[in-house]
């Protein structure tokens, strides 16, 4: 959506104003200074980005995971100090900060709510010295949620964030072999459309 926004307003600047308001090095594909797309996101995290949508995140990447309460998304007291321990290897590296959910509720609720937990997990390092703009979120609702869970506590090892380090260099595997070395980016998936929360959505 966003780059099909900004295709329409190039678009719009082309018949309604003349080529001159364009960027002298645009073209065709809406890219300038040599760029190949309108996506505008932070290059390296899309190897680890992938692992985690996959459901395949290497554990000695993750640095914390954070567990919250039923339909919370407030890092309680408890488990800050999970966060506090991290903070100096936080600081020094790019991070992904996955949100999940339980399956109860509905998609799009359980969307929102994991991803203002990720959010609420990256407020609380920001504040410790971490630089937010090292930091992306992604919100994964209940799309890796144990189905079989019968009640909250049996569903409450799903409600978490978890903070995964970019910069982790060892080889990822899945069930198909190895997956995309350090140096290969995977490609970029759609964005997933946001919940009824009026938190933004931010997936890789």
């Amino acid at each position: 959506m966003k780059r099909l926004s900004l295709l329409l307003a190039a678009s719009a600047l082309l018949v309604g104003c003349g080529p001159s308001r364009l960027p002298s090095d645009f073209n065709q594909n809406g890219a300038s200074n040599g760029a190949d797309s309108l996506d505008h996101r932070p290059a390296g995290f899309d190897r680890m980005a992938d692992a985690i949508r996959s459901g395949n995140i290497p554990p000695e990447a993750i640095l914390a995971t954070v567990y919250f309460d039923f339909d919370k998304y407030t890092v309680e007291a408890k488990e800050r100090s999970k966060l506090d321990g991290i903070a100096a290897k936080a600081k020094g590296t790019k991070l992904i900060i996955a949100g999940y959910t339980d399956q109860f509720g509905t998609e799009e609720y359980n969307l929102g709510l994991s991803d203002r937990r990720a959010q609420s997990a990256r407020d609380y390092l920001t504040k410790l010295g971490s630089n937010q703009a090292n930091i992306e979120v992604m919100a994964l609702g209940e799309q890796q949620a144990d189905k079989s869970a019968a009640g909250r506590q049996s569903g409450s090892k799903d409600r978490k964030a978890v903070i995964v380090d970019v910069n982790y260099s060892g080889v990822i595997t899945s069930g198909a072999g190895k997956v995309a070395p350090s140096t290969t980016t995977a490609p970029k998936a759609p964005t997933p459309a946001g919940g009824p929360t009026p938190a933004p959505v931010s997936a890789l």
